[in-house]
């Protein structure tokens, strides 16, 4: 299991420490959006995304069944690969696979992508936001949590040789050149 030890005191807030909830359940759907994306936009340690209350729960769902997840990360002309976990129905954390490898338990986040229901009742919405250590870059978490929706929402990209289901439940017959080849290339900022 990859371990919050060591790690920044910041990725286990709550909504209420990050935002003023009180104001922010005042507003409509469509302006939280805005006041999210807004409040995330200039900050360098974190990035931040918002999800309808039904993907949300797909995605839960679908997390809670296939936990793990590879990732590759392209620079330059290399890359290196993260593995995310998903924990406690809430969090995603993304340490680089071979650190986990050595040991798990002091494998440390790169990044924490937690996912906020707190307005999933009475706006169907939930906040998600991504702690980013600085390893990554900004534009590297914004993309690694969008590919992380997309791959666990999307039924074909969910249950592919090369994806998080097969991952989890086949790890024999999980496809990591396909993985490879068909992860999304990253465009450049």
């Amino acid at each position: 299991m990859i371990s919050r030890a060591g790690h920044a005191s910041h990725v286990a807030r709550k909504l209420g420490d990050i935002v003023k909830l009180p104001l922010l359940r005042k507003e409509p759907a469509p302006r939280i959006k805005e006041i999210w994306a807004e409040y995330h936009q200039g900050r360098a340690d974190a990035v931040a995304r918002t999800l309808e209350e039904t993907q949300a729960t797909l995605l839960v769902d679908r997390a809670q069944a296939a936990p793990l997840q590879l990732h590759p990360v392209r620079r330059g002309e290399g890359h290196f690969l993260l593995l995310s976990q998903f924990q406690h129905r809430k969090h995603f954390l993304f340490t680089f696979l071979e650190d986990y490898k050595k040991n798990p338990a002091l494998a440390r986040p790169w990044l924490t992508m937690t996912l906020h229901d707190d307005l999933a009742k009475d706006r169907g919405l939930v906040l998600v936001r991504g702690d980013v250590e600085k390893e990554l870059m900004k534009n590297e978490a914004e993309f690694l949590m969008d590919q992380t929706v997309q791959s666990y929402c999307i039924l074909s990209r969910f249950s592919a040789p090369s994806g998080p289901l097969t991952f989890n439940q086949e790890p024999k017959k999980f496809d990591l050149d396909g993985m490879m080849r068909g992860y999304p290339v990253m465009r450049p900022s």
